[in-house]
């Protein structure tokens, strides 16, 4: 009796080389949580069949719109202006990083998260290597100084300044969802 290697996972999320090898690993994760990144801003079911052909895959619309920056084409129509444009430019960055379609060129979650939090800025090249020995890990730990580099003090203090309204941008975000989700359901 052989080994079942059949694709699990819901379409839409699934990183591109997940759905054709059946191998699971960290950076597919990243993938999809890109995936959710996009969503949250934009709006949009990850498949949507209803839309125009083009727009029916999010992650294949979304990719040139992020790598051309477009953020007002990304932004939800239903935020209204409701939002902080800088958290959503960090958002989106981390997203256009995660849901590259090489696995290679994926950040690894600790750094997605770091970028999310304002805690550094992302180069946009390759972020890792995979592999656990300790050659691998010595290589990525040199490319992640060399790709990330942590804000400076007058950086952080701009930062630090902004962590109040970090707050404020989240609670105007939720309240925004929790007001227009019944409407956003009904979209779908």
């Amino acid at each position: 009796m052989g080994v079942e290697t059949r694709v699990i996972g819901t379409f839409g999320y699934l990183a591109p080389e997940y759905a054709q090898s059946g191998q699971i690993t960290e950076k597919a994760d990243v993938y999809s949580f890109g995936v959710v990144l996009v969503e949250l801003v934009t709006g949009r079911k990850a498949v949507d069949i209803n839309r125009p052909k083009g727009q029916q895959f999010l992650t294949e619309w979304a990719r040139h719109l992020l790598e051309d920056n477009a953020v007002d084409e990304l932004i939800d129509p239903c935020l209204g202006d409701r939002y902080s444009e800088n958290e959503v430019r960090c958002m989106l960055h981390a997203a256009n990083l995660c849901i590259r379609r090489d696995p290679h060129s994926r950040p690894r979650m600790s750094h997605v998260l770091r970028l999310l939090e304002g805690d550094m800025v992302v180069d946009s090249v390759s972020v890792s290597a995979p592999s656990s020995d300790s050659a691998s890990r010595s290589w990525r730990k040199a490319n992640d100084q060399q790709h990330y580099q942590d804000y400076s003090s007058p950086a952080r203090q701009d930062s630090q300044r902004v962590v109040g309204r970090k707050q404020q941008s989240y609670d105007a975000l939720r309240a925004a969802w929790d007001r227009d989700k019944k409407s956003i359901s009904n979209r779908y």
